[in-house]
């Protein structure tokens, strides 16, 4: 898992050559892995570092899987300095000699996509996932109290002498917030041990605007977004959502 340690140690890297960073967006959508080796060769054409041309074509023809969204690269070779980074997000196509690693790229998913929290949320559970760089680090379900239903009328109206409907329905509102209060609570527990900076939160715009009036203000300071969703999607799913939102934002 990348991080702003791996970040740390790539922009620390001197030396008196010159150095290759290449970025390759590697999303299934824009084609197969021999699409993106012909997108590959043009970008690495017009680089006359032969050396360092060699050590990348390298790593992509026997250690690459193609199996993830991007990819970083840094190469110094006479250096023996070679940096490969696979991305579960995406970033545009780059690639530059410099005196210095290039790593203005890899600062934005950080700042964007780095220890990100996700809520799902109804009105008797909820799910928290804990995200970074598009990649899956833990999740969590919290399952509360069930939600009764009082029907009105007919039968209930014996029961309707004493409140009636508006007894069952004081009833069901205590559940729903008793449930949102103690999800957000624990939501504030999981999210500030993983150090979340950005959070989002899935779920009907009733349901999601209900459970934000019990985030205490920390956690309210860092919500980024909404998104329509249901409860019972794969974690794959979530994170499309996610990922789409954020890029639209």
């Amino acid at each position: 898992m990348f991080t702003e340690t791996g970040l740390r140690k790539i922009k620390d890297f001197n030396a008196s050559d010159p150095v290759v960073s290449l970025y390759l967006n590697t999303e299934p959508s824009r084609g197969n892995a021999e699409t993106h080796r012909l997108r590959l060769r043009n970008m690495l054409k017009d680089i006359y570092l032969e050396q360092d041309v060699k050590a990348i074509e390298k790593f992509f023809n026997y250690s690459y899987d193609w199996s993830g969204r991007s990819v970083a690269v840094f190469s110094c070779a006479p250096a023996g300095f070679f940096q490969a980074i696979p991305l579960a997000v995406p970033v545009k196509d780059f690639i530059q000699i410099a005196s210095k690693p290039v790593v203005e790229p890899l600062e934005d998913l950080l700042e964007d996509y780095s220890n990100l929290g996700v809520i799902l949320v109804d009105k008797q559970s909820a799910r928290l996932f804990h995200f970074h760089l598009g990649e899956m680090v833990e999740q969590k379900g919290i399952l509360g109290d069930k939600v009764k239903q009082f029907k009105s009328g007919g039968s209930s109206s014996t029961f309707g002498l004493r409140g009636g409907a508006l007894a069952g329905s004081r009833v069901v509102q205590e559940t729903i917030d008793k449930n949102l209060r103690e999800i957000a609570d624990a939501s504030s527990k999981f999210f500030e041990s993983k150090r979340v900076r950005r959070l989002m939160i899935g779920g009907t715009d009733d349901n999601v605007a209900h459970f934000r009036s019990f985030l205490p203000k920390s956690m309210q300071s860092l919500i980024v977004g909404t998104f329509p969703i249901e409860m019972n999607v794969s974690h794959a799913e979530v994170l499309h959502k996610v990922m789409n939102s954020m890029q639209s934002a």
